[in-house]
């Protein structure tokens, strides 16, 4: 997470590592516009330096340079909270749901509510660009529930794949950021694990979906 505009409308956040086959670092800065679930035009701004032996942190370093002015232009560094997160090597139960507190509750206290975000896959056919042998790839839906209340609603559900995911197999749930602004407006956003065929087995890389609590 990079962070958010002070008004919370825009989000950015980096995903960074090593490519697998090639070896190459790259990383990769989007900064999304919240109210239109949508990149930024000139967003994701991806960087690989096409050297085995570099470092990840060199291409950290031209993708932070690359993002700078329009970083700064959106004033996208205001910290948000992570209030759950599944790391990738965290041996969870289900990976698709992910249940959290709105708020930090200190010990001896109850919440007031409680939340589960649960993503159920969704097939729709593959391209033949795609090589699967099922003929399938897969979007998602995302179901907010406030368990407190016994109330849910549909937080996200794909109509249709779009390229930039490239032929997606399965996904989770990594993380759930909330964002608090100073006039007192929220901003949840769920970070979603896309898994994808690469050299080596699936990569799975993120992205991000905004919701509102129930």
């Amino acid at each position: 997470m990079i962070g958010f505009s002070p008004d919370g409308r825009y989000f950015a956040f980096e995903q960074y590592g090593v490519q697998d086959g090639s070896g190459f670092p790259f990383s990769e800065i989007f900064i999304v516009d919240l109210d239109a679930n949508e990149w930024v035009k000139g967003s994701p701004f991806r960087e690989k330096v096409e050297d085995d032996g570099a470092l990840v942190s060199a291409a950290r370093a031209r993708s932070a340079k690359a993002a700078q002015a329009l970083l700064t232009q959106l004033k996208a560094a205001e910290p948000g909270e992570v209030l759950a997160s599944q790391p990738i090597t965290e041996a969870s139960p289900d990976r698709r749901r992910l249940t959290f507190d709105p708020y930090y509750i200190s010990l001896g206290k109850q919440s007031a509510n409680r939340y589960t975000l649960s993503l159920e896959l969704v097939p729709f056919a593959a391209p033949e660009s795609c090589y699967a042998e099922d003929g399938k790839q897969m979007g998602f839906k995302l179901t907010i529930a406030d368990n407190d209340q016994n109330a849910a609603k549909e937080a996200h559900k794909d109509s249709a794949i779009p390229s930039s995911r490239y032929c997606p197999r399965d996904y989770d749930i990594a993380d759930v950021i909330a964002y608090r602004s100073s006039s007192g407006s929220e901003r949840h956003v769920a970070l979603i694990g896309v898994y994808t065929p690469g050299f080596e087995g699936l990569n799975r890389r993120l992205i991000a979906v905004p919701f509102t609590l129930p």
